[in-house]
């Protein structure tokens, strides 16, 4: 169980310290949506690189599948939960080399045709790589992680974070029909089908009100 970002920067370091492969470490932060979990990587990452380690971090949120994919009217909770993030070219294109060869140089193209842009990453040397997003305590990539770590959060205090994001374009009410119809459920039906935090090998149990900002 951890409270706080130090206590993990020391557990993933202490993980580094004793590994015995050559390879990267690939370790699984994840949550519900809008439990923190970028901030709480990104303050890891930067502690990390303070001792002298080198850091990949990769964001779930850069291997969305489009909106007309994601937003289908048609899209039950469980069909969001599936189809929202494109996993398999995740770890295929980018995790698994990276792991193998501790680098890469690679794009990836976001095909949202509302706001299309491409994601670049070129790391070098790198000792671990800190995976973070929803959805990544399934099954079938457990075997994948060297260590996964879960942010224990309600759906209250989600909703909450989502509406605080600078970059929602909904408004108020849209945001929250979408949470309440697709996201909540979707994040309930992860809950129930993969049971994540049984899963994971520790907790993140925030008590710093301000981690989520």
């Amino acid at each position: 169980m951890f409270n706080n970002a130090a206590q993990m920067k020391s557990a993933f370091k202490d993980l580094h310290n004793n590994k015995e492969s050559t390879k990267a470490q690939v370790i699984a932060i994840s949550g519900i949506e809008g439990s923190g979990k970028r901030a709480l990587t990104e303050k890891i990452a930067a502690a990390l690189r303070l001792d002298g380690l080198n850091v990949a971090v990769i964001h779930t949120d850069d291997w969305e599948a489009s909106k007309d994919i994601r937003f289908n009217v048609m899209n039950s909770p469980e069909e969001y939960y599936l189809n929202a993030y494109r996993f398999d070219e995740m770890f295929e294109e980018l995790i698994l080399p990276l792991k193998l060869f501790g680098s890469i140089k690679t794009s990836v193209n976001l095909d949202d045709a509302e706001s299309p842009r491409k994601v670049d990453y070129n790391f070098e040397d790198i000792d671990i790589i800190l995976i973070e997003g929803v959805y990544l305590l399934q099954e079938a990539f457990l075997d994948l992680y060297d260590y996964s770590c879960w942010i224990k959060s309600n759906f209250d205090t989600a909703l909450k974070s989502l509406a605080e994001q600078a970059d929602i374009e909904e408004s108020q009410e849209a945001l929250v029909n979408l949470f309440e119809l697709l996201i909540k459920p979707a994040g309930q039906y992860h809950l129930y089908a993969d049971d994540p935090i049984g899963n994971s090998q520790s907790i993140y149990l925030e008590q710093d009100t301000t981690a989520n900002e």
